[in-house]
């Protein structure tokens, strides 16, 4: 039986908590003392979806590089897998793996790739090409990867000073909510798939990994940015989403009493609990056959802020949150209608 996809409306996690240098720790960009060495192994957001073109088709999205041009290169690193992992049995262990690997940058900043698919430990070549371009799957789909708008949006300034104590005066709803990744890019990997190829009621989480283990890794949005304690992130990436349970939820209940608290009436000892049963493990969810989006899997549009503000802070089981919006409620400039969905890139970054 699939536990997670019981949650019927308790939601994941704030997409964004902390402060870094350019981007904060939002959603999990630069989440862990690793990643932030490279962008190149960072997962920003991870995004699982029915396909707004074809409805047997599921669309996989991961996007890596924070403030690519900026803070981080705007190209995959060669020595890095980048993993889909789908859970086709609400077990939280792998079942199939569509994984992209990329050489150097050639003199025109195009990197050839391979993707490959593994059930088991059989791995098939399904596609072949270069950044930014879309290419064929076998067994139908497409495949494209490249430097994209970063889709994710959220008053992360607002945030950081009404929540976090940053010392600014901004709140959020203000009289100028701002989304602070607008204009900002990202690279991205977009998969689309035979929603054959996957099951009906699926778990997704993504992960870069070298041969010597996994680096980083997400499912829902912020989980180690959120729930997980300072100097603890790296060895959460480095746990088996079916061990999360086992090793952290304790640490994820403590700081859901803590941010539903900020107004001074915590969730209880059970609530607390209850809602860590439930977003442990770390996998997003979703039901193939749906075109509803979060809790649904996640779609490029979903507001999960507002979705999780809420919950997170103290709405859930009858009490009242903290909050329970940002206010940016869009992303900054429109998603393509088709393939591969993510908005092209924003000039002069």
């Amino acid at each position: 039986m699939r536990r997670l996809l019981t949650l019927a409306g308790v939601v994941g996690l704030v997409a964004a908590f902390g402060l870094a240098a350019l981007p904060g720790d939002a959603a999990d960009h630069l989440e862990a003392p690793i990643v932030k060495q490279d962008g190149r192994t960072d997962i920003n957001d991870i995004y699982a979806f029915q396909s707004p073109t074809n409805a047997d088709n599921t669309v996989l999205v991961m996007t890596v590089n924070p403030v690519a041009g900026v803070q981080s290169p705007t190209t995959f690193r060669r020595d890095i897998a980048y993993d889909f992992i789908i859970d086709t049995n609400g077990d939280a262990k792998r079942d199939l793996r569509y994984s992209a690997r990329f050489k150097d940058p050639d003199a025109n900043g195009n990197q050839s790739f391979r993707v490959a698919k593994a059930i088991g430990g059989k791995a098939e070549t399904v596609a072949r090409g270069a950044t930014g371009a879309a290419v064929a799957v076998a067994n139908g789909g497409q495949f494209w990867a490249g430097l994209s708008d970063d889709p994710f949006f959220f008053d992360l300034q607002a945030f950081n000073d009404q929540v976090k104590g940053a010392g600014g005066t901004r709140t959020f709803c203000d009289a100028t909510p701002t989304d602070f990744f607008a204009g900002l890019n990202v690279t991205s990997i977009v998969l689309e798939v035979p929603s054959s190829e996957l099951g009906v009621n699926i778990g997704v989480w993504g992960q870069t990994r070298t041969t010597d283990g996994v680096i980083d890794r997400m499912g829902r949005p912020a989980i180690a940015t959120v729930l997980i304690n300072d100097g603890n992130e790296d060895a959460f990436n480095a746990t088996k989403p079916h061990r999360d349970r086992r090793m952290w939820l304790d640490e994820v209940k403590s700081n859901l009493l803590v941010l539903s608290g900020l107004d001074g009436s915590p969730y209880s000892d059970d609530q607390a609990q209850g809602i860590a049963e439930i977003v442990l493990p770390d996998i997003l969810t979703l039901d193939t056959s749906s075109s509803d989006g979060f809790l649904n899997g996640r779609r490029l549009q979903d507001d999960v802020i507002d979705a999780e503000l809420g919950i997170v802070t103290g709405g859930q089981f009858g009490g009242s949150p903290v909050l329970t919006s940002d206010c940016v409620n869009n992303n900054n400039v429109p998603f393509l209608s088709g393939f591969p969905y993510v908005a092209p890139p924003n000039s002069g970054v």
